[in-house]
C-alpha cells in the first residue's frame, strides 16, 4: 500500500469526506494469508498456499520451491534464526531470542 493509499485509508477511518468512497472496501479486507510447510531439515519449502500462487504468481511461486528460508535471512543473523528455530521445535515454543 502506498503511502497516499494509506493516507486515505486513515482518512476513511477518521470519517474524510475528501477520501473515495471507492477506498473503504480495503479497510474491511482481511490481510492476505499464506502458508508453507517446509523440510524439516534443510528448511526448503515443500509446500506452497494457493494463496501465495495468487499473490505472488505462478513463476515467483515455482521458484520458491528450490530454496530456503535461510535464503530470506541476512547471514548476519541465520546464526540466530536457527538457534530460534531449534529451540521453537525443542520447546514447542514461539519465544524467540532478542538482538
Amino acid at each position: 500500500m502506498t503511502v497516499i493509499e494509506r493516507k486515505r485509508s486513515a482518512d476513511v477511518v477518521a470519517g474524510s469526506s475528501s477520501t473515495p468512497a471507492n477506498m473503504a472496501p480495503v479497510l474491511h479486507r482481511a490481510p492476505p494469508c499464506f502458508w508453507a510447510v517446509l523440510d524439516g531439515e534443510s528448511l526448503n519449502f515443500v509446500y506452497l498456499s494457493a494463496s501465495l500462487h495468487t499473490f505472488l504468481g505462478s513463476d515467483r511461486t515455482t521458484a520458491l520451491f528450490s530454496q530456503s528460508l535461510f535464503d530470506y535471512i541476512h547471514p548476519e543473523e541465520a546464526h540466530h534464526a536457527r538457534r530460534d528455530l531449534a529451540s521453537t521445535f525443542a520447546t514447542k515454543s514461539f519465544v524467540g531470542s532478542s538482538i
